[in-house]
């Protein structure tokens, strides 16, 4: 695995989530209260952007049915959602936010 600059710190304001495409990889970044978490963008029930879901604290709401995410670890929290999505490291490198991808 290698890190990889996914994207700067300001482009994902506190408490959003944006889509990045790291080699290949669609991935949901968000920044809860300034720390980054990131995870497999599409929703697993039928492939929604969690990235355009709303947070609430550090929950992703999936856009299309309501699926429920925690952010910090990729688990499901409420269906209709099948299962729980793929996490990947974050590290901050100055302004810079770095993921650890396969």
């Amino acid at each position: 695995m290698s890190w990889i600059k996914a994207a700067k710190c300001n482009d994902v304001p506190m408490g959003t989530g944006k889509l990045v495409i790291v080699d290949d990889h669609l991935i949901a970044l968000f920044n809860i209260d300034g720390v980054f978490y990131a995870i497999d963008d599409a929703c697993p029930h039928q492939g929604a952007p969690l990235s355009e879901g709303m947070v609430q604290g550090c929950v992703t709401v999936c856009p299309w049915h309501g699926a429920e995410f925690d952010v910090t670890n990729g688990k499901l929290l409420c269906g209709p959602g099948v299962r729980d999505v793929k996490t990947y490291e974050v590290a901050i490198d100055g302004e810079d936010v770095l993921l650890e991808v396969p």
